[in-house]
């Protein structure tokens, strides 16, 4: 894993952040059809893109156990884990 600001050989240049394309998430929880309860709809230059929810928990919990963060209390997992099973 790459430490903060370090780059890999091959980045020639700084990636357009992608950012929140609405104030807001989009609820999914009454969806029959959807995978997710909420999505994150994204903006990265004219692209727009949905991240779901568990998407960006699984990435915190990543970013957790390779220390790029600070722990989380357990409870807080356990909350979560009861939620979105």
């Amino acid at each position: 894993m790459r430490k903060r600001g370090e780059r890999m050989a091959n980045d020639t240049a700084e990636p357009d952040l992608a950012r929140l394309a609405r104030r807001r998430i989009i609820d999914h929880m009454d969806c029959d059809d959807c995978t997710e309860d909420y999505v994150f709809l994204m903006r990265q230059g004219d692209r727009e893109f949905g991240i779901g929810l568990t998407t960006v928990l699984a990435a915190l919990a990543f970013a957790e156990r390779e220390k790029a963060i600070p722990p989380l209390p357990p409870e807080w997992w356990i909350g979560i884990n009861r939620r979105y099973r």
